[in-house]
């Protein structure tokens, strides 16, 4: 078992699969759609939005990967996707960035996003 195999196993009971510098790429290129939330240590609108990202990954799963990143842990990665404050919410088809936002949003604005995103 790959370690992609491993990491996406072990994120089944949130639905969210943490990812870092060295795995980005590879689950990037592992769904059709992925969402990417950037997050940081300290910050309350991103622990605000925790159980929102977890509650759309159940509800898309199969459909939506949803990834976790920490700008704290892989300031690189952020660097590279262009984040400069957190929450952070990259949307990608087939790998490509297709759509970004930044702030914490209500459930409902989340999933209308996503599924704009998914229809456009």
């Amino acid at each position: 078992m790959g370690l992609i195999d491993r990491i996406l196993r072990k994120s089944r009971k949130t639905g969210v699969v943490p990812a870092s510098a060295q795995t980005f790429d590879e689950l990037l290129n592992s769904s059709r759609y992925v969402v990417v939330d950037f997050w940081g240590k300290r910050c309350p609108p991103c622990e605000a939005m925790e159980p929102i990202v977890e509650r759309l990954a159940g509800e898309y799963d199969g459909r939506v990967l949803f990834l976790k990143v920490s700008v704290n842990s892989s300031p690189e990665l952020a660097e590279r996707c262009r984040v400069r404050s957190v929450p952070a919410f990259l949307f990608f088809e087939n790998a490509r960035l297709k759509g970004r936002r930044v702030g914490a949003m209500k459930y409902e604005h989340f999933k209308r996003w996503v599924d704009g995103l998914m229809e456009g």
